[in-house]
């Protein structure tokens, strides 16, 4: 007979999956359905999924902007001091030391041209924020078109896929359901043929134990 076979590799060993889903009926019985689902999720439990990508390479994105990159970059990159933010902080000294007055006087100068620079950057997305969020949403809408191509060509190909399965496993259940036809013929024949050899084993050792009186 033919058998109709899938490999799927995993990091571990090799499983072969034998299953023949357009030709295997038996499972569409709901009280079989209903232990299979019971074995599955008993295996569940105790199944660890391998890394399925521990063989690919880490995928890069086209125009990676330098932002994204800055981000892994510092999520990747070890530890540092923590950000101080007393020197943020406008409190009058309560000495009257000149030093004292003259570290405060530093800090309401630092906030003074944060807070300028605050306004300009402002201003700034006022006059230009709006055109450089709708070419942000331009290019989403885009990249979004390209997603929607790509998984309208991976349903197409699964589909494809499928209907290929679905034929071969067509093409070869005739002869499958021979093969388990021609298989249980000769399992009972076999059992048939086991019982009748004990029976004559047992007339056999009645024989031997009258001849032997």
């Amino acid at each position: 007979s033919t058998e109709v076979s899938q490999k799927m590799e995993t990091t571990d060993n090799e499983v072969v999956l034998d299953g023949l889903p357009y030709i295997d009926h038996e499972y569409q019985d709901p009280e079989r359905r209903k232990q299979v689902e019971k074995l599955i999720q008993e295996e569940m439990k105790t199944f660890r999924p391998p890394d399925y990508l521990k063989s690919m390479p880490i995928p890069t994105v086209a125009g990676e902007s330098v932002i994204v990159k800055d981000m892994f970059e510092r999520k990747s990159a070890p530890p540092k001091i923590p950000f101080d933010s007393s020197r943020y902080k406008i409190t009058p000294p309560k000495s009257t030391n000149i030093a004292d007055w003259e570290v405060a006087l530093k800090k309401a100068q630092t906030q003074l041209e944060h807070q300028t620079a605050r306004i300009i950057n402002l201003e700034l997305l006022k006059r230009y924020g709006s055109n450089k969020w709708k070419g942000y949403a331009d290019q989403m809408e885009e990249i979004q078109q390209i997603l929607s191509t790509n998984l309208g060509r991976s349903k197409t190909e699964i589909k494809d896929i499928n209907r290929k399965r679905k034929a071969s496993q067509l093409a070869v259940a005739p002869q499958i359901a021979n093969a388990e036809k021609r298989y249980l013929d000769y399992a009972y024949t076999n059992n048939e043929l086991y019982i009748l050899c004990m029976e004559l084993e047992k007339q056999v050792k009645k024989l031997r134990s009258l001849a032997g009186r």
